[in-house]
């Protein structure tokens, strides 16, 4: 007989060693994570013995050679039988499939160079920039599936990171703007209309100092502080009923009955109404400030006059905030929370801090319980605050799920880390703080204002999962599995209910389509974007094609102040946006695509920028959102309008821009007291702006050398010094760092 042959052993030395179960990840098992120990995989190499090394024969400090091609046939069928059994495994319970072994080592010379001198190696790839993974020579550990499947689609071909050192921002693929990493032709047309606005003139300082002198230190928030701060009663009667119309028939937070006996008393003698109901009525007008059109237009620099008086109340409500007990938690309080977190939503404060502070919000409420039935584990919790605390916890879910999706993270958290039962679907009338029992649920065909909270907590595990497989790093998108995500959404969308109320209609009804059809565009945009992939992903093109054109008609049949409050909650309008115009622009010249009107499709586009454009008349921001789909729409004009050059477009587009700059120049308006030499700088400033942007050549500065189809510099922003601040990253790939592939 000859020698016996040992298995193949897979497992890391360190496992092997004190003969306990390894799982195998690369580069390091879950037990040496644990441990702390170093976690060597061992090659096999035709050239080595026939023998296999025994574990007291490997150390970390031997020379590994070895590679897949070297293995040697008993290897490999041991190696294939292994993936096999991993791949027989569920993905999300268990481990990711055993490792290949290491590539051939290289030098601490190669590998110092490699990491010290990035650039050279994304210079050595072309067009396209390497990938962490391939920068580093590292291999990730993916999904079984996602190693054998040729239709998915990995997340980090999607992704983007922008900026340098520390200061860097990511954005995953569920981003609304990362549809531009696949739209090149756009980034260059964007770059082509950059160069027609160069003279742009320093104001931003000038603004600034002009925001400090408007808005002076406040003090502590005592009662008649707050008190100073309410609108006269018509405008707090139009913002109030409008929260309560729109925001309070989503989102949960407050008790309408409870609310509005305070309101009465309130206007009766103000003296004796609590601070913790004032706060709250200054959030509740805070939210809507911006969309009740009761005063006449008017900015502070990039902001409106509306805008930056919530942004006042905000802060003051923060500070109130900041001095209460977080040991003595009040019903009260954490609803100022919530309301909190909603207004500066809706008036775009801070918008990089979305994520970080929705996921906060979470964390106090899981730290309180909110995640947890009160009805299993306390007996002193009253039947009414249970009911509160389930509408305030999946209100709190929704809008961290927003703000995940909204930025392309992962989902916090999943469907088993919460056994909180759903918020009952029942009126506000009819729900009492001395009541012992609950009543019985309304069927969900008679609308409430928990109706769309009660809905949407239906289709959340779904929702979860779906963010989850998008923007995980480890995980992927496959073509069949989006076939069976979209079957799913479209049974619940046919499951919907079709609500006729007044109160349905203002948001309701359409906000819990439009949540689904997010969703739908999300997991077919990646297949739908490939140009290379028309025929193979014609399903993915048509399903895609058909959301955004419902979605975009959506927008354009609701009343102007209900899209204002959309736009402010959600990020649908310009994802719709982009991909109807990087639709059109991907087949505008084939001839056999019959499937789409598409100057119906351009309209509804314009129609898209109008209302963004209008909120930008209201609030002052959202400018990136609005000037990236106007240089979208201009460029799919140029490929359907025969005689329509694309210069004249550009221009047309800089052109606009130039009048919504002009239009907020206009409406200006100067804190009392502001210097007569300051005015004289604006308006100098502001003319030779406007002189800049008619696209006419200044007196002092001729237009800078700029490849309209070239890189351009690292530090160039012309918008940088104007009233168009960016509330997004710049994600064509200006400087930084490159796209994520």
């Amino acid at each position: 007989m000859g020698q016996k042959r040992r298995r193949l052993a897979l497992s890391c030395v360190a496992c092997r060693r004190r003969k306990v179960k390894c799982d195998r990840t690369f580069p390091t098992c879950v037990r040496c994570q644990k441990s702390g120990v170093t976690c060597d995989y061992v090659p096999y190499t035709s050239q080595s013995n026939t023998t296999l090394p025994t574990p007291s024969e490997e150390s970390p400090h031997v020379a590994r050679e070895g590679s897949a091609n070297s293995w040697t046939e008993e290897a490999n069928e041991w190696h294939v039988r292994s993936k096999q059994h991993e791949n027989a495994r569920p993905y999300r319970n268990t481990s990711p499939a055993a490792p290949a072994p290491r590539s051939t080592a290289r030098t601490s010379r190669e590998d110092r160079h490699r990491t010290s001198n990035p650039s050279t190696y994304f210079m050595a790839s072309g067009s396209r920039p390497l990938s962490t993974d391939a920068l580093f020579g590292v291999k990730r550990a993916v999904a079984p599936e996602a190693a054998t499947d040729k239709n998915s689609l990995q997340g980090q071909y999607w992704a983007l990171l922008r900026g340098k050192g520390l200061k860097t921002q990511y954005f995953g693929p569920s981003h609304a703007g990362s549809l531009l990493l696949q739209f090149e032709e756009l980034s260059r047309f964007v770059k082509d209309i950059l160069q027609r606005l160069p003279t742009l003139q320093k104001a931003r300082e000038e603004f600034k100092r002009q925001r400090r002198e408007a808005r002076p230190s406040l003090v502590l928030p005592d009662p008649q502080t707050l008190v100073s701060l309410i609108p006269d009663r018509p405008k707090t009667d139009a913002r109030v009923q409008e929260y309560f119309k729109t925001i309070e028939t989503t989102y949960r937070v407050l008790h309408a009955p409870s609310f509005f006996q305070k309101y009465k008393a309130y206007w009766g003698s103000s003296s004796e109404a609590t601070e913790a109901f004032l706060v709250q009525l200054l959030l509740v007008c805070a939210c809507v400030n911006c969309v009740v059109p009761d005063e006449p237009a008017a900015f502070m620099g990039p902001s409106s006059v509306g805008r930056d008086r919530a942004i006042k109340w905000i802060e003051v409500c923060e500070t109130w905030l900041d001095l209460q007990s977080q040991k003595h938690m009040t019903l009260e309080v954490f609803q100022v929370q919530v309301l909190i977190v909603i207004a500066k939503k809706m008036n775009c404060v801070k918008v990089k801090r979305e994520w970080t502070v929705a996921g906060h919000l979470l964390r106090m409420a899981m730290a309180i319980g909110l995640h947890r039935e009160p009805s299993y584990l306390n007996t002193n919790v009253s039947v009414f605050d249970q009911e509160m605390r389930r509408r305030l916890w999946f209100t709190i879910l929704e809008l961290e799920v927003q703000a995940t999706l909204d930025r392309g993270m992962t989902a916090s958290l999943g469907p088993f880390d919460w056994d909180c039962l759903p918020p009952s679907n029942i009126h506000d009338e009819d729900l009492d703080p001395d009541m012992e029992r609950l009543p019985p649920a309304r069927p969900i065909t008679t609308f409430t204002r928990t109706s769309f909270l009660y809905l949407a907590q239906q289709h959340l595990p779904l929702r979860l999962e779906i963010i989850s497989r998008m923007n995980s790093i480890r995980g992927c998108l496959e073509s069949d599995s989006v076939i069976d995500l979209d079957q799913k959404i479209r049974q619940i969308l046919d499951a919907l209910p079709k609500w006729t109320d007044t109160a349905a209609q203002a948001m309701s009804r359409d906000l819990s389509e439009m949540v689904l059809y997010e969703y739908l565009l999300l997991i077919h945009q990646p297949f739908a974007a490939q140009a290379e992939g028309q025929t193979k992903h014609f399903y993915s093109r048509l399903a895609r094609r058909s959301v955004a054109l419902t979605t975009l008609k959506t927008y354009t049949d609701m009343a102007p102040s209900s899209a204002l409050t959309f736009e402010g909650l959600r990020s649908d309008l310009f994802r719709a946006s982009l991909a109807i115009c990087h639709d059109i622009a991907v087949t505008g010249t084939a001839k056999d695509d019959m499937l789409q009107d598409k100057p119906t499709l351009m309209s509804l586009v314009e129609q898209a920028v109008d209302i963004m454009e209008n909120r930008i008349r209201h609030l002052g921001q959202g400018f990136h959102s609005y000037w990236l789909t106007s240089s979208a729409l201009a460029l799919v004009r140029s490929k359907l309008i025969p005689g329509r050059s694309i210069e004249d477009l550009a221009q047309q587009t800089a052109d606009r821009v130039a009048t919504l700059h002009q239009y907020m120049m206009k409406q200006q308006s100067l804190p009392p007291g502001f210097g007569r030499k300051g005015e004289e700088d604006t308006a100098m400033s502001t003319a030779n702006t406007l002189v800049g942007m008619s696209g006419q050549t200044p007196i002092t500065q001729g237009l800078p050398e700029i490849d309209p189809f070239g890189a351009l510099r690292d530090d160039f922003n012309v918008f940088s010094d104007t009233l168009f601040d960016f509330d997004m990253p710049d994600i064509w790939g200006m400087g930084g760092f490159p796209q994520l592939q």
